[in-house]
């Protein structure tokens, strides 16, 4: 896989586990982007669908889209090129997640956009104030973009892991941030957040990227059938525009395709537990030898 970080190093973190945590910004620059989400914050308010957590996306405003992504890439380009090489941009907003009990966000992966594992895309998570397990803190599962290689499309599709959501959820690491840190997220790892108990809207800035010189896709399953998913080439500024349904409005359809979404197998799984070194032993042995894994159902 092309490395996409300078530093040497945390491209092997990166790599190792999926996710790194970094301190790019000021606080002056975080200030800044706080300042412009409260300019367009009664634009996200008015649109959103799911009153836990939703993106500048769900507004189906393409001038807002196109003005936030300008802006925040304006904002940040000086840590972007100090920070990473090989990579180019996709899209660029605010992801909101509100206060609640029900605001947990459970273990999931983000959509694929590449051709993986042999080129990668990723989030770069700018949260603009702390977050720990109070105010919706981001939670990982180590390694776990390795466990099964599988496309992941909209709107929906059978999540492999769902067996073990319950497990993965208790053993994933919690990734507290202060302000001016961000978290660089590979798509495929499996992550989720901690309910946001605070009172106060959790924002947080979301900008895609991917590897260099590879084409972006995204990938539309119509009715659950897995037989004829739409396969589109995306351009950067095909992420302005999509349909009510979830469509891209301009980009190219260049194939139909089928895809098996197996499940991860349960010797897989404990494989992959096996190789995990942050799980410490005893936990391994319930897992591989004495636990017996049950879907909770709640994917949201």
């Amino acid at each position: 896989m092309q490395q996409v970080f300078i530093d040497p190093g945390v491209q092997a973190q990166f790599d190792r586990d999926g996710y790194v945590k970094l301190k790019l910004f000021t606080p002056e620059q975080i200030t800044a982007l706080r300042t412009y989400y409260e300019e367009v914050r009664s634009k996200h308010e008015a649109a959103i669908n799911d009153p836990a957590l939703y993106s500048s996306v769900e507004t189906g405003d393409s001038e807002l889209l196109i003005a936030i992504d300008q802006l925040l890439k304006g904002i940040v380009k000086d840590q972007i090129k100090a920070t990473f090489q090989n990579v180019q941009p996709m899209i660029s907003n605010f992801l909101i997640k509100n206060s609640g009990d029900t605001t947990e966000l459970m273990p999931h992966q983000d959509l694929t956009f590449v051709d993986e594992p042999d080129h990668c895309s990723f989030n770069l998570w700018i949260p603009l104030q702390k977050t720990d397990s109070h105010s919706g803190q981001l939670r990982f599962l180590p390694g776990s973009h390795r466990i099964i290689k599988t496309l992941r499309v909209v709107p929906s599709y059978p999540r492999p892991y769902l067996p073990y959501i319950d497990t993965m959820r208790a053993l994933s690491v919690p990734v507290e941030t202060e302000i001016g840190e961000c978290v660089v997220i590979n798509h495929a790892v499996i992550h989720g957040s901690s309910a946001n108990l605070t009172g106060q809207p959790r924002v947080a800035i979301i900008m895609g990227f991917c590897s260099a010189g590879t084409d972006m896709y995204y990938h539309y399953m119509p009715d659950g059938d897995h037989t004829r998913i739409e396969k589109y080439r995306m351009r950067e500024e095909d992420f302005y525009h999509f349909k009510p349904d979830g469509r891209p409005v301009y980009a190219q359809q260049v194939a139909t395709i089928a895809h098996t979404f197996d499940p991860i197998s349960g010797p897989d799984f404990k494989k992959w537990v096996r190789r995990q070194n942050y799980i410490d032993l005893w936990t391994k042995a319930k897992l591989i030898y004495f636990r017996s894994y049950k879907t909770s159902g709640n994917d949201k």
